[in-house]
């Protein structure tokens, strides 16, 4: 098998972008302004390129001896058809100059091998030859002389008649692709053999599918079976007359194929080897999933029986098939009833809690019922409490005891009551109401935790605010009216001695296991912008803005001098791509050494450990973190 990578206008084709041709061929029906109309549709509907068709009738057709070119009755039909829809060599170039005037290549299937020199004349990115001459070993020589990269369709063909052509192209040097293809006009389904994608994959390693049947699936599907181009008739109406009409696919269908193939292109990559757990299920794994638990109160030293466990949800402790690991092992620890088991009862080695001499203030979250938990571990300059909606509905008196730190920080809570999430921006105004009254009772309950620390200089709020969306993000210019309503929202809140300080976000957020588009709160030069114009101090989420600048093309470190003024507190984690959320230290894309040398110089701003799952095993992730950083000072 031979594999071959080339560009078309910069374009790679055998990577990760599918290279998607509209294929105008004779559908401009001879009008040159209709040739321009489906440029301009092929554009709107996302294709890389648009491909024409050149034909010299003189030399293609035969003539008999007496002059004649009478022929059967199917050629003689499309050289009528050809009669009244062909466009002149200049209105090509007319056409070819209007392409790049527009920005998108213009490539051409020469039929015979005069078309060839006059596409040499006009600098032609890539040549494509019809399925009906990949047995013309004459014209794809000929082709191939230009030394452009060559797309081969292979309908009508015979496998050993491939075979050849791929030895021909091979000796000649040039890079070329074969596009599986069955050359009826629409193609029935059963006729298609989308599975010999597989095999001309073998015979060549680029391949691609040029689609005549009606719909979309199949092509898309081809991308998944490996396509890496894809070729498919455009036309503004399928009722006219000609050949390719009735096998075309009118501009929204285009663009429904362009929208599908980019959204095959997001699910293909694997990141093996194995099976890994994406973000959401990740946190979908916890919430719904088992863990093994304590059936009765467990005491140290006590050797682990069946009776001593069973399963239950959530799945925050060690999952179900891990019980046999803990039999006949002696328990290192008192385990209370309904208590998760961890990996650190596999072992006799626990994790070392100790005191972190951090440059700037530092803390670690909790929630009401493992504070005091932690309290004893630890004696942090912060605490930052993750609230639930139920928490709001608790007195904290129960959970808390008075402590010396100097900060206090509280993250409202996602989710609130009826699955609403935050959202002080929402277009439902009901719903944004509710939102800035859900938002006053976390105002209050801060209120109460602050009875507990007196000598804390700060009460901040930390909150992702909304502005997000399900299926697409919103227009860009759609978000100054999001921060309008969001300054509108907080002159609605009585904010007392309280400091709210939104978090910025990643494009893709996760809520519940559900991912969505963020709109505000994410760029860092906006966030910068915003901050300076509300006065306003930010959370600032070093995995969400590292995943941020991922997805944008952004210098992380730059964008972490840009907002490291406009910042009160952060959330210290690494991030891996523009999906891959608090991930272990160091298993990311973050530069820790560069990032930890530009946090030094904001001793006053402070920061928690926020690693995913970090709270399990008895905050096994969180000292994780701290001990990592501790090693950068």
């Amino acid at each position: 098998m031979s594999k071959q990578i080339f560009s078309i206008d910069g374009i790679t084709i055998g990577e990760d972008h599918t290279f998607v041709i509209a294929e105008v061929g004779n559908n401009h029906n001879g009008s040159v302004e209709l040739a321009r109309q489906l440029v301009d549709a092929s554009i709107d509907a996302g294709a890389d390129c648009v491909k024409f068709q050149l034909r010299n009738r003189e030399a293609l057709y035969r003539r008999k001896a007496d002059g004649s070119r009478a022929e059967d009755l199917g050629v003689e039909y499309i050289q009528d058809l050809l009669d009244k829809v062909e466009l002149s060599v200049d209105e090509h170039r007319l056409i070819r100059d209007y392409c790049a005037q527009k920005g998108i290549s213009y490539i051409c299937t020469p039929w015979d091998e005069p078309s060839v020199d006059v596409l040499a004349g006009f600098d032609v990115p890539a040549l494509k030859i019809a399925s009906a001459d990949l047995c013309n070993p004459y014209l794809i020589a000929k082709a191939a002389s230009l030394g452009k990269p060559l797309i081969l369709s292979t309908g009508m063909s015979l496998e050993h008649e491939i075979e050849r052509a791929i030895e021909q192209l091979n000796g000649l040097g040039v890079p070329f692709a074969l596009l599986h293809c069955n050359s009826t006009y629409p193609a029935p389904e059963t006729d298609i053999q989308l599975g010999y994608l597989a095999r001309l994959r073998e015979l060549h390693g680029l391949i691609g599918y040029s689609g005549h049947e009606r719909g979309t699936a199949i092509s898309i599907a081809a991308v998944a079976l490996g396509a890496k181009l894809i070729e498919r008739h455009i036309t503004l109406d399928r009722g006219m007359e000609g050949p390719d009409h009735l096998a075309s696919l009118e501009p929204e269908e285009f663009r429904q194929l362009v929208e599908g193939i980019r959204q095959v292109e997001k699910a293909l990559p694997w990141a093996g080897p194995g099976r890994h757990a994406s973000q959401g299920e990740l946190l979908n794994r916890e919430n719904l999933g088992k863990s093994v638990i304590a059936a009765r109160a467990i005491e140290p030293g006590e050797t682990f029986t069946q009776d001593m466990l069973r399963v239950a949800s959530p799945g925050q402790g060690l999952p179900p098939y891990r019980l046999a690991d803990l039999l006949g092992k002696q328990a290192g620890r008192a385990v209370a009833q309904g208590d998760f088991l961890f990996d650190s009862d596999l072992v006799a080695q626990q994790v070392i809690r100790r005191e972190y001499a951090m440059p700037i203030l530092w803390g670690v979250p909790v929630r009401y019922h493992d504070f005091l938990q932690y309290d004893q571990w630890i004696k942090p300059d912060l605490f930052e409490f993750h609230l639930s909606y139920r928490d709001l509905g608790v007195e904290p008196h129960a959970y808390l005891r008075t402590v010396e730190c100097s900060r206090l920080v509280v993250h409202a809570p996602e989710l609130f009551e009826n699955s609403e999430l935050l959202d002080l921006v929402a277009d439902d105004l009901e719903y944004r109401q509710r939102s800035i009254a859900n938002l006053q009772r976390v105002v209050d309950a801060t209120l109460q935790i602050a009875e507990f620390f007196p000598n804390a200089d700060s009460l901040l709020i930390v909150a992702n605010v909304g502005g997000f969306s399900a299926d697409e993000p919103f227009p860009v210019s759609h978000r100054a009216e999001l921060y309008r309503r969001f300054r509108e929202s907080c002159a609605q809140i009585d904010f007392g001695r309280t400091e709210l300080i939104p978090q910025n976000m990643a494009p893709f957020p996760w809520h519940f296991g559900g991912q969505r588009h963020q709109n505000i709160f994410m760029m860092p030069q906006e966030l910068a912008e915003q901050a300076k114009a509300m006065n306003m101090r930010l959370c600032l989420d070093l995995s969400h803005l590292q995943m941020a600048c991922f997805h944008f093309g952004l210098d992380f470190q730059a964008a972490l001098a840009l907002l490291l003024p406009h910042s009160a507190h952060l959330h210290v984690a690494d991030a891996k791509g523009s999906n891959g959320e608090g991930v272990l230290m160091g298993t990311g894309d973050v530069d820790w050494p560069a990032t930890w040398a530009q946090l030094k110089d904001y001793p006053q701003v402070s920061f928690i450990p926020e690693v995913w799952q970090g709270h399990k095993d008895h905050g096994a992730g969180f000292w994780s973190a701290l001990e990592f950083l501790n090693k950068l000072n």
